[in-house]
């Protein structure tokens, strides 16, 4: 599957790139290829800035960041949190507020979903399952056990994490969600566990279109210069409104239809194949 030949000539003028982690740079055993090393490295040899934009919280991120050594401003918690690496600030920070917070995981609790709680340094469950135990194999931080309605009134909560297995439970994200309209639900899915979906719970006031404007103009750059990576539902704004938006082969087919082209598999390096196919065109 080769790079059209308009996306070619439109990759002359990016100057900034986005990446989804799990899914997209992370494959489906949470692995980086090797691959993707050079690539990223061709993108900085041609002035490129390089930053994250995931569900993510950055302290589950720093690894993968500083081993492909992308260090330029990024979106985390699904657009809750805006930080600078290389300054070390956070730019734009928009936790949900605790009424909002206690309420949803009531509700989810009532269900009998998943539910994890996200602060600005740590992650927290209420009981060690096979879902946690991924996560953290996942994350490479482990989750502190403890209460969740304890977490909320003790500190700022940047997201909410709830997760359903549709083929026992079905569509409950979608039944809780109905009853917080005024809250964002991010989806997103584990590759090795297809029967689960998950959301990620944040602010209302937390829009990908407020963190991507933000970063624009923090970077001074404009939409049209703008390559995007992702693979999941909460990647569709990033794909939707950069200039250019690259959905993994492993996306839902809703992901790979808001996207300009679909690259390989996370499995099969596809950010590094799309980089190499769109930056380093062979004749």
């Amino acid at each position: 599957m080769r790079a059209p030949s308009h996306l070619i000539n439109a990759a002359n003028d990016i100057r900034l790139a986005f990446f989804d982690i799990d899914g997209t740079l992370l494959d489906s055993h949470g692995q980086l290829r090797p691959e993707l090393f050079s690539a990223i490295k061709l993108l900085k040899a041609r002035g490129i800035k390089t930053a994250i934009a995931s569900g993510r919280p950055y302290f589950a991120a720093r690894f993968l960041m500083d081993e492909l050594g992308i260090q330029d401003a990024s979106m985390f918690y699904t657009g809750a949190h805006i930080y600078d690496p290389q300054s070390r600030k956070t730019l734009l920070d928009t936790p949900l507020k605790g009424e909002e917070a206690l309420a949803v995981f009531a509700a989810a609790n009532a269900m009998g979903l998943y539910a994890e709680a996200y602060t600005d340094s740590a992650f927290y469950t209420e009981q060690s399952t096979e879902i946690s135990k991924v996560h953290a194999q996942h994350l490479r931080v482990n989750p502190i056990l403890n209460g969740l309605a304890d977490v909320i009134n003790r500190f700022d909560i940047a997201k909410l994490l709830l997760g359903v297995n549709r083929t026992r439970q079905g569509d409950l994200l979608s039944t809780l969600e109905a009853q917080f309209p005024d809250l964002i639900f991010a989806r997103a899915y584990l590759t090795a566990y297809p029967d689960w979906q998950f959301a990620s719970v944040i602010s209302a006031a937390a829009t990908k279109q407020r963190a991507f404007d933000y970063l624009l103009r923090y970077h001074n750059v404009q939409a049209h210069q703008v390559i995007s990576f992702g693979d999941a539902e909460s990647d569709m704004d990033f794909l939707r409104m950069a200039g250019i938006g690259v959905a993994m082969g492993n996306a839902n087919p809703n992901v790979q239809s808001v996207a300009d082209w679909v690259t390989q598999t996370a499995d099969n390096a596809g950010v590094a194949y799309a980089i190499n196919q769109l930056f380093n065109p062979q004749p």
